[in-house]
């Protein structure tokens, strides 16, 4: 679901070309992490790709917000604190 915010957030809310550049390419990604297959990474790499987009959204918020696109850094900080809250409530284990 995040993913997909990310790919229509900016159109819905008209951000700057930067702005859609960087949620659109996030989205991809957190998009295609999600759909990786249960044995496609070990659970320590998965972790650490949620970890890097995390830091991706939320440096990407501040830094869109302070370029004077306060829409798209909204968008990417609330998609970063969800995407850490969604990490930190995953249980990290193969069953």
């Amino acid at each position: 679901m995040l993913g997909v915010a990310l790919l229509a957030g900016p159109f819905v809310l008209g951000v700057e070309p930067a702005g859609l550049v960087a949620a659109f390419s996030l989205g991809v990604l957190l998009i295609g992490l999600a759909l990786a297959g249960p044995d496609s990474l070990p659970l320590a790499t998965h972790q650490a790709f949620d970890l890097a987009l995390v830091a991706a959204l939320g440096g990407g918020g501040v830094g869109l917000g302070l370029a004077g696109d306060p829409a798209a850094g909204l968008l990417l900080a609330t998609v970063g604190a969800l995407q850490l809250v969604l990490l930190s409530l995953t249980r990290w284990a193969r069953h």
